[in-house]
């Protein structure tokens, strides 16, 4: 194989990995993009390391930004009034608490506490200039 042959090779599987991410990993739609064959693709995978090992953290880049567009979606109907995604989405909430949080609730296993702040009113007997109001016979 000649230079300029693993220079378009190079620069053919930095291609992919760009259609890889454009495409949130689907290998098809980037195969397509990057005007390759999906098997050359798993051929790379198979030969090289390294472009193997790209390809997997992409797929999780790829993983996060689709969890994270969902989730913008769901958070605005969720802002427009759908009840039904508001429940769905803190059904999947407190079903799969991030470890940390578990743990937290753990070590912090004290009540929660709920504070009241206390504003006076004229009908307050603790306010000053208080009247008492007369009581109605029957």
């Amino acid at each position: 194989m000649g230079m300029n042959a693993q220079v378009d090779t190079i620069k053919q599987k930095q291609a992919m990995l760009d259609a890889l991410e454009a495409n949130f990993g689907n290998i098809t739609k980037a195969a397509k993009a990057a005007k390759i064959s999906i098997r050359t693709h798993y051929r790379w995978r198979l030969e090289d390391n390294e472009y193997d090992t790209r390809v997997v953290s992409m797929k999780d880049i790829c993983y996060g930004k689709v969890k994270d567009s969902l989730l913008d979606a769901a958070l605005k109907r969720i802002a427009k009034g759908d009840p039904i995604v508001l429940n769905q989405m803190l059904r999947l909430f407190y079903k799969n608490l991030p470890q940390d949080m578990v743990n937290a609730a753990w070590v912090n296993n004290r009540p929660i506490r709920a504070t009241v702040k206390w504003v006076s009113t004229p009908q307050d007997p603790r306010r000053e200039g208080y009247v008492k109001p007369e009581e109605e016979d029957k």
